[in-house]
């Protein structure tokens, strides 16, 4: 699916129209929301959900996320949105989790993530 916009001036002249840009969906993934993963875990994470779109192009396309839901009643007090990552190619990684440190009191830190994520839309698109 294409979209494009037309955009005229005041005297009627056509000053911008879709041979100037056009943007293509590539792909869409709704990610659910997962309430239950706020409980923290000990040692940083790794893992990802990978998305293989055909036609992707880091120079040409772009990913948005945008949460549908901000409070997914997470135990610990807030909502992870996720993030994504170009692998190279055509495949992109997406990330439901924050790793992070803590002190240990000792001056050393406690590696943790934590998972617990809105529900997202993700798409990808081209801008042709």
């Amino acid at each position: 699916m294409s979209f494009g916009i037309n955009v005229w001036n005041g005297s009627g002249a056509l000053t911008l129209d879709m041979g100037d840009f056009t943007l293509q969906k590539l792909a869409v993934m709704v990610l659910p929301a997962n309430p239950s993963g706020g409980v923290v875990r000990p040692a940083p994470r790794t893992d990802y959900i990978l998305m293989d779109v055909a036609g992707y192009n880091p120079s040409t396309c772009f990913v948005t996320i945008t949460p549908r839901y901000y409070n997914t009643g997470a135990q610990f007090g807030r909502s992870v949105i996720p993030t994504y990552k170009d692998l190279g190619g055509t495949q992109i990684a997406i990330f439901t989790y924050a790793n992070y440190r803590m002190p240990n009191g000792t001056g050393g830190w406690i590696e943790q993530w934590v998972e617990s994520t809105v529900e997202c839309v993700i798409e990808v698109v081209r801008v042709i």
